[in-house]
């Protein structure tokens, strides 16, 4: 009992730094509200537990392979993360992880037969993400590649909460405008993570402004950002093309979105990068209720 406690209470102050629950359901409810509005007609309750459920035992074991994957250069070039710190063992975070591995098993398979096919398929899938894929240390050189097919898992995510919403949902055209409005958030969100401020890069050439500099990066930030208001246009469009609402209202979203990114571009302070990446998580969480609402 002793022993359950402190992994109660470690896990506590890991997740505070490596996953904050709380703040990332808070993120994942409007895209699931979204999400299942555009395959089906009516959201329900069960479907909003489940798909939250799954969504964040799903991601913490993401987070958890992250830990495992990445504990010698996190030694060398990340001491202040919690496990190098000796916040929490590797130990306790494999118990955790075999319990978000449940969590996703049974909380599929208590959604439908289908959802317990894909979350499975995405299981095995982090299983050879875990093993670099079998490619070895030489794998992770290839920067963007690797991330990309770690990026893959997230994707996998979303078909996963189409099918918790309806288990037998197809790409219709406004499916598919959807997936790749939340796939473009999902990789802005990705890419902002490494994105920091001059000085913040640190010594593990593992961020985006290492390899492209703050200009190039911006610069691609604002491309996906500028794609994501254009899916997202385009799916309200395909929901009700003569509803007008909602367009001064993602007019100023994105007015606010790409301004901080701008002052970021001139102060380039890390206050000003955490303002840029505030005001993308609200632009983009503010689309899927509007999305949620207009369906």
């Amino acid at each position: 009992m002793t022993e359950l406690l402190t992994t109660i209470k470690n896990f506590y102050l890991y997740q505070k730094v490596r996953f904050p629950i709380v703040v990332l359901g808070l993120s994942f409810l409007p895209a699931i509200l979204s999400s299942g509005v555009v395959v089906t007609a009516q959201v329900e309750l069960k479907f909003v537990v489940l798909a939250l459920i799954v969504s964040l035992a799903y991601l913490l074991h993401v987070r958890v392979i992250d830990e495992f994957r990445d504990y010698e250069h996190d030694f060398k070039h990340h001491k202040d993360r919690p496990v190098p710190s000796e916040v929490i063992t590797l130990k306790e975070l494999h118990v955790i992880d075999w319990l978000a591995i449940a969590i996703v098993a049974i909380a599929s398979l208590y959604a439908s037969y289908q959802a317990l096919l894909i979350a499975t398929v995405m299981l095995f899938y982090s299983y050879f993400a875990r093993r670099e894929f079998f490619l070895g240390l030489q794998f992770r050189k290839h920067f963007y590649l690797y991330n990309a097919v770690n990026l893959v898992q997230m994707l996998l995510l979303q078909i996963l909460v189409y099918i918790i919403a309806n288990p037998s949902f197809s790409f219709t055209a406004l499916v598919t405008v959807h997936f790749l409005f939340t796939a473009t958030g999902t990789i802005i969100f990705e890419f902002l993570r490494k994105v920091k401020s001059p000085g913040q890069d640190g010594t593990g050439k593992d961020t985006y402004t290492w390899f492209l500099g703050l200009d190039n990066a911006l610069l691609v930030y604002a491309t996906f950002a500028t794609l994501n208001v254009l899916l997202f246009v385009k799916t309200m469009l395909l929901i009700h093309d003569t509803m007008t609402y909602w367009i001064p209202v993602a007019i100023a979203l994105a007015v606010g979105t790409f301004g901080t990114l701008l002052v970021h571009n001139v102060r380039k302070k890390e206050k000003t990068n955490q303002l840029m990446q505030l005001s993308f998580m609200v632009m983009y969480g503010s689309f899927n209720v509007l999305i949620f609402l207009a369906a």
